[in-house]
């Protein structure tokens, strides 16, 4: 009976500090938001953003400016997005759907003028671990907060707009996060498995930026305490600017966790869910994988002594997922 006892407290211990750690995490903004402007250094400039108040239970953050350059006023801000469950309405298209929860792009209108941007709307799950974290600040408002600390750190990501969530009794109903959209960009599986072949000429030096681009991305994480629990090719984008030029970003924030216990093991986790996801692709081979390895090794000084008993390992642990998910019914 003692040790019945002991096993049930140790499991409600858990479960407790598990709902109590994200709440510390997440003290600064739930204060801030007490009508406080922030500001974030990201650049050599700052980035401020403002508290928004809405009705029925609608709260969040908004930026003042855009990478665009283009300034907002704190009133356009609040009657842009003054009706949030209307959001959805008037889409241009719709990305992904699941469930009640959604992602669409749309012609904001702001003012006297309109943003083309990306949409996520989340509705937290049904049961007794989902319910203590609804307690937690939104969803949106915790990767809006992430990837301002991201943006901050010079990793790439798309830039965040706003992060809007509904409370209704100390729980949050829903939450709304909305970026920056590029128009000329896709997702690194779609643009890996669809296009890469198609480009007649520098393919290869291509795949060696992306490998580059892509190491860079996990080692910068990294050397700031973070890991990314799912970086699958589905949660970085391929986006090509005016001058021709193909950058990655990653636009998937909820992924983004502090180190906490078990550091080595999670540190390469996103190295090889990330081989995982690319396996399928032909244009992609064991080379890109091993280039992405060893620039990711030198970034963050990893050791020569190790790397090629770990690079198995993890080729080992990709090719295991990969047929795994290749056996599991669509």
């Amino acid at each position: 009976m003692t040790f019945c006892i002991l096993i049930c407290n140790f499991a409600f211990c858990i479960l407790i500090f598990n709902f109590l750690i994200p709440i510390a995490q997440n003290l600064p903004i739930a204060y801030n938001d007490i009508g406080m402007s922030l500001s974030k250094k990201i650049s050599g400039k700052y980035i401020k953003t403002v508290p928004i108040r809405l009705n029925n239970g609608w709260s969040g953050r908004a930026v003042l400016s855009v990478p665009s350059g283009r300034n907002f006023s704190k009133t356009d801000l609040t009657d842009s997005l003054a009706q949030p469950e209307l959001l959805f309405e008037d889409v241009e298209k719709i990305l992904k759907t699941e469930g009640r929860n959604c992602v669409a792009v749309k012609n904001l209108t702001i003012g006297d003028s309109w943003l083309k941007v990306v949409i996520k709307r989340h509705h937290p799950q049904i049961g007794l671990r989902q319910f203590f974290r609804s307690f937690r600040p939104g969803k949106a408002l915790r990767n809006f907060k992430t990837a301002l600390k991201l943006l901050s750190c010079g990793i790439p990501v798309t830039a965040p707009f706003a992060a809007l969530h509904q409370k209704r009794n100390l729980l949050t109903k829903q939450s709304i996060y909305i970026t920056e959209y590029f128009a000329n960009s896709s997702e690194l599986y779609t643009f890996a498995s669809q296009q890469l072949l198609k480009i007649p000429v520098g393919r290869f030096a291509l795949r060696k930026e992306f490998s580059h681009q892509l190491a860079a991305i996990l080692a910068a994480l990294h050397k700031n305490g973070l890991w990314h629990r799912d970086s699958k090719a589905g949660n970085f984008i391929v986006s090509k600017d005016t001058q021709s030029k193909y950058r990655i970003l990653l636009i998937d924030m909820d992924g983004i966790k502090p180190y906490f216990l078990r550091c080595r093991s999670r540190q390469f986790r996103p190295l090889w869910q990330l081989a995982a996801s690319l396996t399928p692709v032909s244009a992609i081979n064991r080379t890109d994988y091993l280039r992405t390895f060893t620039a990711y090794c030198n970034l963050v000084g990893f050791e020569l002594s190790q790397r090629r008993r770990i690079f198995r390992e993890l080729a080992n642990r990709a090719k295991k997922k990969s047929k795994i998910k290749s056996q599991m019914p669509k």
